[in-house]
């Protein structure tokens, strides 16, 4: 039993002599860095709002009007920053608020969330908690059934970094 605790010692320093001798290697060879990049590092490049709009909603006109979007002025701390949403829109079984949708123009995507709806909801409604990058503005946004969107935008403030700012 001791001596077989000694082999794994003995091959855990191996290891570690192994293990670092191959990192120095990288490191100078300048291969390291990219090594140990996150396999998403590529994907954190800022999006613009403008083309993610297109991306979900084409060339189709966005009313502003029938949304009401609360949110504060300033925000203490962009973590968690609070949303809600509500829309003046009838609820009825032929002519309903399909979607509702969250865009924040200074996050790296700026899509956060949507929430699929039907007549059965009673009330179009949505309250979450949202991060927040950096000050920008906050755009929500409602499908009908009928494919016609309505939106309002609300600019927030945020004094404390939210998600890395």
């Amino acid at each position: 039993m001791k001596e077989n605790r000694k082999n794994m010692i003995l091959s855990r320093r191996q290891f570690i002599k192994t293990t670092g001798v191959t990192c120095t290697a990288l490191l100078m060879s300048g291969s390291l860095p990219s090594l140990l990049k996150p396999a998403f590092a590529a994907e954190l490049k800022e999006e613009n709002i403008n083309d993610v709009l297109k991306k979900y909603f084409g060339n189709r006109h966005i009313e502003v009007s029938h949304v009401d979007l609360r949110a504060p002025i300033i925000a203490e701390n962009g973590a968690v920053v609070p949303i809600m949403i509500t829309s003046d829109l009838p609820m009825e079984t032929n002519n309903y608020v399909k979607k509702m949708y969250i865009f924040v123009d200074g996050n790296l995507n700026p899509y956060i969330a949507s929430i699929d709806l039907t007549p059965a909801n009673g009330k179009a409604a949505f309250e979450l908690r949202i991060k927040m990058r950096k000050t920008s503005n906050v755009r929500a946004i409602v499908e009908t059934n009928k494919g016609q969107l309505y939106g309002a935008i609300r600019s927030v403030k945020v004094t404390i970094g939210g998600c890395g700012g």
